[in-house]
């Protein structure tokens, strides 16, 4: 569930920066695509902490989520809302 979510999201992260740094190559971004559904309140409060921390470590963090907890989270963001004629954006 949500705690197998939290520590696979931690490995991930760590794996990426071992490789990064052990070829020289730079880790500008990360995207996180949802899977945040299996989190309770604490397991969303904790992913937050655990983004914030980790901010500077990225140039660019990108959370695609539907959660509103999570996304109302972040001080820039790009909306995406379905309509008839297709889908429009929006940056806030």
């Amino acid at each position: 569930g949500g705690e197998a979510f939290r520590i696979d999201l931690a490995i991930r992260i760590a794996l990426s920066k071992l490789l990064a740094r052990r070829s020289g190559a730079p880790l500008p971004t990360l995207i996180i695509d949802e899977g945040f559904g299996t989190q309770d309140n604490t397991g969303i409060e904790k992913l937050k902490e655990a983004i914030n921390s980790i901010q500077d470590d990225f140039k660019i963090i990108i959370v695609i989520t539907h959660i509103e907890e999570l996304r109302d989270a972040f001080p820039t963001r790009i909306d995406v809302t379905k309509t008839a004629e297709g889908s429009t954006l929006s940056i806030s």
